[in-house]
């Protein structure tokens, strides 16, 4: 038995990191389920291709600005708002989207830059 995707990851409920995993997760694991004669090996050699880049991207994410923002925003605006603007400043939301940014376009190079994990 294996998990993948959300129950094998802790991932932030933003950019789809939980479905992008699980895809590559299913993806690898299908991969070595394919080429291994074993299943018990097959499910070592995806636990071990899969946990440190996954991890890796789980402990990215709690470093990106989103926590602070989530407490900024929190005591700014304790009653609710109707746009983000009204408690956020614009450079404040570029600040976090940068962050983002340049995590999923790291992620994305590592991606292109791999071979392919096609049986």
């Amino acid at each position: 038995m294996t998990l993948l995707g959300d129950a094998a990851h802790p991932m932030y409920p933003v950019g789809s990191n939980g479905g992008s995993q699980a895809v590559l997760d299913a993806r690898f694991l299908a991969r070595c389920l394919a080429t291994y004669d074993d299943p018990a090996a097959a499910l070592a050699a995806y636990e071990a291709e899969r946990r440190p880049p996954t991890s890796a991207l789980v402990l990215a994410h709690r470093s990106l600005p989103i926590e602070r923002t989530i407490t900024l925003v929190t005591e700014r605006a304790p009653d609710g708002f109707t746009h983000i603007g009204e408690v956020l400043t614009a450079g404040e939301l570029a600040a976090m989207e940068a962050a983002q940014r340049g995590l999923s376009d790291a992620d994305v190079r590592a991606l292109n830059e791999r071979e392919s994990w096609s049986v």
